[in-house]
C-alpha cells in the first residue's frame, strides 16, 4: 500500500514552514460523499439523502493494520486545509509513538460540511413560526454517527478488522478540546463497541449536565486576571462602570470606543442595549485572552489587557477602546462592531453562548446548537470585574424563539446519555484534563470518577493547553510536561488492555 500521495508530498514539505504551536497541523482536504444526512430517521423526509463531508488524515505514522486510530473530533468552527489537524501532539508525538493513524471530521453544519442548503432549513411551516430543519438534523448525537459512520469507512480502507480478538484490528482513541473534549467523552458512553479509549480535554461536561452555577465561569475568570496581574480586576471593574455610566448618560461618540463609523447594528437602538452587547464584546474578549493564557507570564495576552487597565495615564474609555482595538480592529484604528454579529436573521453580539457565539456562519451554527441541546448557563455576577448581568433560562428562550423558532432542552443530553453518573454506569477508558486557569474548568470533572475514568489537572493550565501547543517542548510549564507524559502513560496501559481484552468494552 502506498501511504503518502502527491498531495500528501506537497503539505509535508510545507509544513516545514509552519509553526504547528499556533496553527495545527496542514492537510489536504478530503470529502467522505456517502456521509448520512438523518441517521436517526430513515423514514423522514431526509431518508436515504447523503452529503459530502470534510475531513482530514494523516498517515506519516501509521504502522498498518493492527495499529491504533487516533479520531479528532471537530467542532464549533470550520477547518480549513491550512489549519488541518487540530492537536500536534497527536500528530506529531503520540501518533508516531503508537504507529498510529489520524482522522479528524469537520462537524456537520460547519464550514463545507452541509446536510442541508440555508434554503432548506425552513422548509416545512409550523404553527406560529416556521420550523427549522437543523433542530432533528443539528445534535450531537447526529455528528457523532457522522464520526462513526467515517470511522468504519476509514477502517475498511486501511484494512483494519473490526473484530477486536483480531490482530489487524485497529483500537480507536478519540481526542478533543472543549466542545470536541465533550464529543470525545460522549462518543465512547454512545459506542463503546467502536470506541476504545476518549481522550477529552477541557470538556465542559458539568455545564450541559446543567450543575454549573451562572456565575461560576466569569468569576473565574476574574480570579485568574488578579492572579495573572494583581489589581487587573479592580482596574477592569472602575473602567468598565465609568464607561456603562458615560453611555447611559449619552456622554460619548463611537470614535471614544473605537467603534467604526455606522457600525453599530440597527437593533441597538437604547442606551441599555448598548452597554449590554458593548460588555458583552468586552466579556467575550476577555474570556478568550483567559483561554489563551499559557505559558504563563507577562507575554499573554490576558497579561497584557491587564496593562492595558491598569495605564494611569489613559481614562477609562481609552482603556476599554485601545483593548477593543488591539483585539478586534485587525490592523485597522477602529473595530466594527457588526462585525461582531453571526449570521441569519434577528441576530445579535448576545448569544446563546455568553462566553461568545462567534462570528459569521460559525457563529450562527453555534448559537443555533446552544439554544437547542448545548446550553450553557453562564452569566455576570456583582462579584465579577462585568457589570452585573444575569443569565435566565427565559431570557434564552425568547432568544431562541425570535432568533430560530426553537425552544431550549437543557437537560436533554444528560437524561438521553447520563455522563453525570459516568462512573455508576461502569463506563471506563475516559481521559479528563483541565487547565485550572481556564474559565471552563469550572465546568470539568476535577477529580477521579474511578481508576478507570482518571482526571489530570494543570495548575498552570489554560483552555486544553495539553492540546493546543506542539507537544513537549521547553517553554511548556512543568505540570504540563508531566502531564505529557502522563498522558501517554495512560493511553498506552489502555492500548495493551484493548490488545489483550484482558478489560470490558464499557
Amino acid at each position: 500500500m502506498t501511504m503518502i500521495g502527491p498531495k500528501w508530498i506537497a503539505f509535508l514539505s510545507a509544513l516545514l514552514l509552519v509553526d504547528v504551536s499556533t496553527a495545527g497541523t496542514p492537510a489536504p482536504e478530503q470529502f467522505f460523499h456517502s456521509q448520512i444526512v438523518d441517521h436517526l430517521d430513515p423514514d423522514g423526509p431526509y431518508g436515504g439523502e447523503t452529503y459530502a463531508q470534510r475531513y482530514y488524515s494523516w498517515n506519516a505514522s501509521f504502522a498498518g493494520p493492527g495499529s491504533p486510530i487516533f479520531m479528532i473530533m471537530g467542532g464549533e468552527g470550520h477547518i480549513p486545509p491550512e489549519t488541518g489537524l487540530y492537536y500536534p501532539f497527536i500528530t506529531h508525538h503520540l501518533a508516531p509513538k503508537f504507529g498510529a493513524y489520524v482522522l479528524q471530521a469537520e462537524h456537520r453544519f460547519y464550514g463545507k460540511s452541509q446536510p442541508l442548503f440555508h434554503s432548506k432549513y425552513n422548509r416545512f411551516p409550523s404553527r406560529r413560526y416556521k420550523h427549522d430543519q437543523r433542530e432533528e438534523l443539528f445534535t450531537s448525537e447526529q455528528a457523532l454517527h457522522d464520526y462513526m459512520n467515517l470511522l468504519t469507512h476509514t477502517q475498511e480502507n486501511l484494512g483494519c478488522s473490526l473484530d477486536r480478538t483480531s490482530d489487524l484490528y485497529c483500537p480507536v482513541i478519540t481526542v478533543g478540546g472543549s466542545y470536541p473534549g465533550f464529543l470525545s467523552a460522549l462518543v465512547r458512553v454512545m459506542f463503546p463497541h467502536k470506541v476504545d479509549i476518549a481522550y477529552s480535554a477541557s470538556a465542559p461536561m458539568l455545564f450541559y449536565a446543567q450543575e454549573v452555577k451562572q456565575e461560576a465561569y466569569y468569576d473565574h475568570i476574574t480570579k485568574v486576571a488578579n492572579e495573572t496581574r494583581p489589581g487587573c480586576a479592580e482596574d477592569v471593574r472602575k473602567a468598565l462602570f465609568e464607561v456603562q455610566v458615560k453611555i447611559m448618560r449619552d456622554e460619548f461618540d463611537n470614535p471614544d470606543l473605537g467603534i467604526c463609523d455606522y457600525s453599530i447594528p440597527d437593533y441597538i437602538e437604547f442606551e441599555e442595549q448598548m452597554v449590554n452587547e458593548l460588555m458583552m464584546v468586552v466579556g467575550y474578549t476577555f474570556a478568550n485572552d483567559n483561554m489563551a493564557n499559557y505559558p504563563p507570564g507577562n507575554e499573554t495576552r490576558l497579561y497584557k489587557t491587564c496593562e492595558i487597565f491598569s495605564c494611569t495615564e489613559s481614562s477609562s474609555l481609552e482603556k476599554v477602546k485601545n483593548f477593543l482595538v488591539a483585539r478586534l480592529a485587525k490592523g485597522k484604528d477602529c473595530w466594527d462592531m457588526s462585525a461582531q454579529l453571526p449570521t441569519g436573521d434577528n441576530a445579535t453580539i448576545t448569544g446563546g453562548d455568553w462566553s461568545g457565539v462567534g462570528t459569521g456562519s460559525d457563529g450562527e451554527s453555534w448559537d443555533f446548537q446552544t439554544c437547542t441541546r448545548e446550553v450553557e448557563a453562564i452569566g455576570f455576577s456583582e462579584w465579577s470585574m462585568f457589570p452585573d448581568r444575569p443569565w435566565s433560562l427565559d431570557w434564552l428562550k425568547e432568544h431562541c424563539m425570535t432568533r430560530f423558532g426553537v425552544v431550549p432542552d437543557p437537560h436533554g443530553m444528560v437524561r438521553q446519555w447520563g455522563f453525570d453518573k459516568l462512573a455508576e454506569n461502569q463506563v471506563s477508558r475516559i481521559l479528563f484534563t483541565n487547565g485550572l486557569k481556564d474559565g471552563w474548568s469550572v465546568g470539568g470533572f476535577k477529580s477521579d470518577l474511578s481508576e478507570a475514568l482518571p482526571v489530570i489537572n494543570f495548575p498552570n493550565g489554560a483552555h486544553h493547553s495539553d492540546l493546543t501547543g506542539q507537544g513537549p517542548t521547553d517553554a511548556d510549564s512543568e505540570d504540563i510536561k508531566e502531564g505529557f507524559k502522563k498522558i501517554t502513560g495512560i493511553i498506552e496501559k489502555w492500548l495493551n488492555e484493548v490488545k489483550s481484552d484482558s478489560s470490558p468494552t464499557r
